[in-house]
């Protein structure tokens, strides 16, 4: 009969063994301490979770969501600021004329009007995220990051979707 003790004596370095293994695959490349996660604004399907828009952010950013009312028929934008801590926050928005559901909430940023824009700065409303349901191609939802337009009308009409920051 085979004596496994008098050959191997002791098995405590099985345990230094499997964590040395644990630490080498992961500080191997793509794994662990050198995958870095890239903060990401999300436009994604509500229902389903399926990505409609993922575009690389920086905290500190501010993105555009332009889209037609759809009574007046005039154009409506709205400027969110990427905060790491409190997500998505309402910045701006301006838009041609006072009309069904805009307004200004007293309290709530400044409001100042010339002759083309009425204008509602410094709202500094955190939203963290929300729920945007996507107009048909005429509404013209739209996202502007820097130079950047994504045409959510064109890609996703009709579908509700949420809308975060992805740290």
């Amino acid at each position: 009969m085979y004596n496994f003790k008098s050959r191997y004596p002791s098995r405590l370095w099985l345990p230094g063994l499997f964590l040395l293994c644990v630490i080498w695959l992961h500080s191997a490349p793509g794994h662990g301490a050198d995958l870095e996660v890239t903060p990401q604004l999300v436009v994604s399907h509500f229902s389903t979770g399926k990505e409609i828009l993922s575009l690389k952010v920086t905290p500190g950013d501010k993105f555009t969501i332009r889209y037609i009312h759809s009574v007046d028929k005039t154009p409506i934008f709205e400027e969110f600021r990427i905060d790491r801590e409190k997500g998505l926050v309402l910045e701006k928005t301006w838009f041609k004329m006072f009309g069904a559901g805009l307004g200004h909430w007293p309290g709530h940023g400044d409001l100042s009007q010339n002759s083309e824009w009425i204008t509602i700065d410094n709202i500094e409303q955190p939203l963290g995220s929300f729920i945007l349901r996507i107009g048909s191609p005429s509404v013209g939802h739209t996202i502007i990051y820097h130079e950047q337009k994504v045409y959510l009308s064109r890609i996703a009409p009709g579908v509700r979707a949420l809308v975060e920051f992805r740290k």
